[in-house]
């Protein structure tokens, strides 16, 4: 590529340049923090909330703190990344913003006294890292061009993975207590070298986990550079404008009404993912800990399968770590709503098949192939609806995408809680209905539209030569 391509101007609706590997690579890493968050969130919460005396019913209720917060957060910070521009950049303050808050509810749950501590610590902690998720989203979709999109998402899904596998790897340090028991292990442990900072394995990972987020946001934010809108001055007066009447609220409602058909589908599709998803975040790992250790909160066994659930979320992620790669291969010379059918339907399969499971190993086995859907879900649907939706508004757009991730979760938490409840307490009732759920999402992926491969391409040269032009 010549030195004066290299060196087009992008701007937020112009010409893009392409990425280097280490572009995207950084762009992508902080992401790696925000998952090494969640992960810890996805394995520890709801063994937290039964230890602290929270029934089947009240620990699914206590998980809605996620998708309400996202519901609020992810669309106006959507909304508001697409209007500022500072000396940081576009998005990247609300990575900051969001980092420091979320380290800090990070250091204080697992200090958490009283059912209502753990609630209200999940409702700072999820709102904080909706601030910083949401931008990184729509900086795919600001840097990247378009034939890049399937790609840059890939790396999005490949960090995530690899957060998720450091996150859930370094909760084996939870299961430590019954490794030493079992086999007799004796003399200093690393729980005795890290006992004056952290009292437990489980206040360890809750630090750690605030640190790598931090660092990894840093990362990010001092890696990256964003590109700048065409007229600053002209851009700055229609922000001023538009905060006096308070832009951002209208913005997000009109985003909804006037969604466009095609991403319709899209987020009908992924409402169906992620209904079957928040089955997996609630009642997983207490279904390990109850149906395969035949234990209690509050028991050793009990513990066991909490931190055995942790391994086989470990499994997930590994399995998405890797094909989080050859998904993002596939990309490019697949449609991208058949591949992303072919991995939910592996998931489907996965999930159904937990009513059925009668040993740890089997439960292993059965969460590492849903982490072939797990790392199609964090690329393809947002290269599907980066397709559908206007440039200038990607911002707005995927925060209003955000809330048909957070209402089914909101539905999966007030129902099937109460529903596991009623039909006799079986956490693996859950898994399947998820599993069902996953079916239905195969089905509305018919509808979504793609551009076929050749129309991608032929937008693709066009692209390229519009930014030649710009160069010379």
């Amino acid at each position: 590529m010549s030195e004066a391509k290299t060196k087009v101007k992008a701007v937020f609706g112009g010409a893009i340049p392409r990425l280097s590997f280490w572009n995207m690579f950084n762009m992508a890493i902080g992401f790696l923090g925000i998952q090494f968050a969640w992960s810890i969130q996805m394995g520890q919460m709801s063994g937290i909330y039964e230890r602290l005396g929270a029934t089947p019913s009240q620990v699914s209720w206590f998980w809605i703190a996620g998708p309400i917060t996202g519901i609020i957060i992810q669309p106006i910070i959507g909304s508001l990344s697409d209007r500022t521009w500072c000396f940081l950049g576009r998005r990247r303050p609300y990575f900051l913003i969001g980092a420091i808050l979320s380290s800090l509810a990070l250091i204080a749950m697992p200090n958490s006294s009283a059912l209502w501590m753990a609630a209200s610590l999940l409702w700072i902690m999820d709102s904080s890292v909706n601030i910083s998720m949401q931008p990184f989203r729509s900086l795919v979709a600001d840097m990247a061009p378009e034939e890049q999109r399937g790609t840059a998402y890939s790396f999005q899904s490949f960090v995530i993975g690899l957060g998720s596998v450091l996150s859930f790897g370094l909760g084996g340090v939870v299961i430590f207590d019954w490794v030493q028991s079992k086999f007799g292990a004796s003399g200093a442990t690393f729980l005795d070298t890290i006992k004056p900072y952290c009292p437990t394995s489980l206040h360890a990972l809750f630090y750690i986990g605030a640190a790598v987020f931090t660092l990894a946001i840093l990362w990010t934010i001092f890696m990256t550079k964003e590109y700048p809108p065409a007229d600053v001055e002209a851009f700055k007066a229609q922000k001023k404008n538009t905060f006096k009447v308070f832009g951002w609220v209208t913005d997000t409602w009109r985003s909804i009404v006037e969604m466009p058909d095609k991403m319709r589908k899209v987020c009908l599709m992924h409402s169906f993912t992620w209904f079957a998803y928040f089955c997996i975040f609630i009642f997983f790992s207490t279904m390990v800990a109850h149906n395969l250790f035949s234990a209690e909160p509050g028991t050793p066994a009990y513990d066991k399968g909490i931190a055995w659930a942790s391994l086989c979320f470990l499994a997930m992620n590994v399995v998405c770590f890797v094909s989080a790669v050859a998904i993002g291969y596939l990309a490019n010379y697949m449609r991208k709503k058949v591949l992303h059918g072919i991995c939910l339907s592996i998931g489907a399969v996965a999930l159904i098949s937990m009513y059925f499971i009668t040993t740890p190993l089997q439960a292993m086995i059965a969460m590492a192939a849903i982490g072939i859907p797990w790392a199609a879900t964090q690329s393809l649907p947002y290269a599907l609806l980066s397709d559908v939706v206007p440039k200038e508004r990607y911002g707005v757009y995927m925060g209003t995408f955000n809330l048909f991730i957070c209402l089914p979760q909101i539905v999966c938490a007030v129902l099937v809680g109460p529903v596991v409840t009623l039909l006799g307490g079986n956490r693996a009732l859950a898994l399947v209905m998820g599993g069902v759920s996953l079916i239905f999402a195969v089905i509305a992926l018919r509808k979504v539209y793609e551009p076929k491969i050749h129309e991608q391409r032929a937008r693709a040269a066009v692209g390229a030569l519009a930014t030649e032009g710009e160069a010379v």
